[in-house]
């Protein structure tokens, strides 16, 4: 169940994601396909080096943009695995009446939900601390970068006439 909700999920982020880079000019048929693929590792990915449009920023470097989206995406993903989880758990509760089986099986479906928790806190704390110390504030990058860089037209300048 779980793992048809995560396709579904990342089968929509790589639509939004192959839209999004054919509108910046990234080759936006392999960032959709590896999205699809690999969604929480390439999004992530993707979000810190698209190009970049009129007007938009981008700061920290690509090490911290790319863990701190990747901290985002862990979130959604470990969301989609709880609620599959708790939907597996609730379908196959035991109704027999035996009440020491039924606090059993609930006593084992929190401790799965539990350990579910502990590891996305795990991840997403060590992602965020991680990018912490490889933050660079130093670094600004502002739209447009890339290929969007060079339809930009700036103005010439002409020495001024004495008329």
């Amino acid at each position: 169940m779980a793992a048809s909700w995560y396709f579904i999920v990342y089968a929509l982020v790589g639509i939004w994601v192959f839209l999004d880079a054919k509108k910046r000019g990234n080759n936006a048929p392999a960032w959709a396909i590896a999205t699809l693929i690999l969604g929480l590792i390439v999004t992530p990915y993707y979000l810190a080096k698209r190009y970049l449009l009129a007007g938009e920023t981008r700061e920290g470097g690509v090490a911290w943009n790319v863990l701190r989206y990747f901290a985002i995406f862990w979130t959604l993903t470990m969301a989609i695995v709880t609620i599959g989880a708790m939907s597996a758990v609730s379908s196959n509760m035991p109704t027999s009446g035996n009440q020491y089986e039924e606090a059993g099986a609930v006593i084992g479906a929190t401790l799965g939900i539990g350990m579910i928790l502990t590891i996305w806190f795990m991840v997403l704390i060590a992602a965020l601390v991680i990018g912490m110390f490889l933050k660079k504030s130093s670094i600004v990058e502002k739209g447009p970068t890339g290929p969007l860089a060079a339809t930009i037209t700036t103005p010439t300048n002409t020495p001024p006439t004495n008329e």
